[in-house]
């Protein structure tokens, strides 16, 4: 499947690409992060049936589940094109034991190589948590091992159990490392918050950063219940268009410097998301190019 440049990687996840500018940008490692029971194996299998459904292949590791088990808890959902997509090998899934690796950066990234369905672009990792990851003070650099491996492949998504007693210093290492980090929560209020998502990171892109309530719906997976409001906030407002292109006029006539500034006005129009005119802005960007000649 060919993708135009820039063009977003969809998540799968129905009503998040709202929130983070079309889904996932290509070549990049895509964390979801929560504590036991939140989902996060149903939005690593969502997001990799999404994909087949869309011309894709995947490869799926798993440190937890055989493929009997995946295949157990897909039907149950609802998802029983999972065995089609197995038998047609654009599904394939590895089940392995973190435990039983040496040299986990060497012997994974390795594993990734050699296991790769033909034109597959594609890994979904569940989850990515064992302490063999992390166990020696090396440990920071073995997993960027793996993550190098991971982006030449193309775009991943990785799941990491969040600890009971919060995010230590170890199991921090994947979230810096990683270009999006999505956090599940399950609170327990029995309520429309009872279970909330919020994007923490996402290089590069306008994202809305909210606490967001969804819900795991048999048939469909993780539903993100976003209201209009919060969906409102993250897209570009072109009612400031005419402001805009006034400015961009004003850098015409300035040669070299004015070509550049006019590229970065437009870069500020397409991602200005906020309800505030941009004047103000826009004449001091204006005003301290203007000492620049």
């Amino acid at each position: 499947m060919v993708k135009m440049k820039n063009e977003r990687v969809p998540t799968g996840i129905y009503g998040l690409d709202d929130l983070m500018g079309g889904g996932f940008r290509e070549n990049t490692i895509n964390v979801i992060r929560g504590g036991t029971g939140v989902g996060k194996t149903t939005i690593a299998l969502q997001h990799s049936l999404n994909a087949i459904d869309h011309g894709e292949k995947i490869l799926f590791i798993s440190f937890e589940m055989s493929e009997k088990q995946i295949l157990r808890d897909c039907i149950d959902i609802g998802w029983d094109d999972i065995k089609n997509h197995i038998e047609k090998k654009n599904l394939k899934i590895i089940h392995i034991f973190g435990e039983d690796l040496t040299f986990p950066s060497l012997d994974l990234a390795e594993m990734i190589k050699t296991s790769l369905p033909p034109n597959c672009k594609r890994v979904v990792i569940d989850p990515l948590t064992y302490p063999t990851f992390y166990s020696d003070k090396e440990n920071r650099k073995s997993l960027s091992t793996i993550f190098q491996e991971l982006r030449k492949v193309g775009t991943s998504l990785i799941v990491i159990e969040e600890p009971a007693n919060g995010t230590d210093n170890i199991s921090a290492m994947p979230l810096f490392l990683a270009d999006t980090v999505i956090h599940l929560q399950n609170l327990g209020f029995g309520e429309l918050y009872d279970r909330t998502l919020r994007i923490t990171k996402h290089r590069g892109s306008k994202h809305g950063d909210s606490l967001y309530p969804y819900s795991i719906e048999t048939g469909l997976g993780v539903v993100v219940q976003a209201s209009e409001k919060q969906i409102e906030r993250v897209m570009p407002k072109n009612k400031f268009d005419a402001l805009f292109n006034d400015a961009i006029e004003k850098t015409r006539n300035k040669g070299a410097i004015g070509e550049r500034l006019s590229k970065k006005i437009r870069v500020l129009q397409k991602n200005w998301t906020r309800d505030e005119d941009p004047s103000s802005v826009l004449r001091l960007v204006l005003r301290e190019e203007s000492k620049n000649k």
